[in-house]
């Protein structure tokens, strides 16, 4: 009788499918991810739209600083090929804003500051954008491939650089704004909600460890890590059988 009442009990056990307490912790700790997530997508929902700021206009337009611009010089303007050096100019061109309008900064020179004038060129172009320009072959011409060190780097790099700089001038015009950004207060407030509710509950780390192989998409193209990653979970002499068979063949 009790082996019968035993064997009906323990049938009843695994018919219904009751959860250990290994697989309860388990469950909660998925509901809570699956609900850090969905407050993830929220989140990018409410800064997708305040990226998309509305504007009204200013009557009337107040200056705010100067604007330094290149433009052809006079006697290339004149010229037959000033279309042509205008088509060029509008994607190697760049803009330089200052509260000053000789455009100087001081500059620390011997223990001393002095004046002296900001430095603005022309842009220098990657071979990548470079080609999605799509400069024409007459207008290839007048560029040329150097090596240059970038701003954040140790290593040289080749860029495309225009030619003849000369053939551009300086201009300095004031910067007017004629247009006002709206801010809305309700929007501002939520993402400040949702980031102190993350802050305080020191959640970011959490949802940052769980977004980060939707986002962070720089592992699926970068070779180093995957060569770090094949031999993850390896035993030794496996990593130096694949290592010999590869160098055979």
């Amino acid at each position: 009788m009790d082996k019968l009442f035993s064997d009906e009990l323990q049938y009843y056990i695994q018919s219904a499918r009751l959860k250990t307490a290994r697989q309860k912790r388990r469950a909660v700790i998925t509901a809570r991810d699956k609900a850090l997530l969905r407050l993830d997508k929220y989140r990018r929902e409410l800064w997708r739209k305040s990226r998309e700021p509305l504007y009204v206009p200013l009557k009337p337009p107040i200056q705010k600083g100067y604007v330094r611009f290149f433009v052809l010089r006079d006697d290339v303007a004149r010229g037959k090929q000033a279309s042509f050096f205008e088509g060029i100019l509008a994607k190697i061109n760049t803009m330089e804003y200052f509260h000053r309008k000789d455009f100087k900064k001081k500059k620390r020179v011997r223990g001393k500051k002095v004046w002296v004038d900001k430095v603005q060129h022309l842009r220098t172009l990657s071979l990548s954008e470079f080609e999605k320009l799509r400069f024409t072959r007459e207008e290839v011409i007048f560029f040329e491939e150097r090596l240059e060190m970038p701003r954040y780097g140790k290593k040289e790099v080749p860029v495309m650089v225009f030619k003849e700089p000369w053939r551009f001038v300086l201009r300095i015009r004031p910067h007017m704004l004629t247009h006002q950004r709206i801010v809305d207060p309700v929007l501002e407030s939520q993402i400040q909600e949702v980031d102190n509710y993350l802050t305080g509950r020191q959640l970011e780390h959490r949802m940052r460890w769980l977004t980060q192989s939707r986002h962070n998409s720089w592992r699926r193209w970068n070779p180093a890590v995957k060569d770090k990653e094949k031999y993850k979970k390896k035993p030794l002499y496996q990593m130096v059988q694949e290592e010999y068979y590869d160098n055979i063949d």
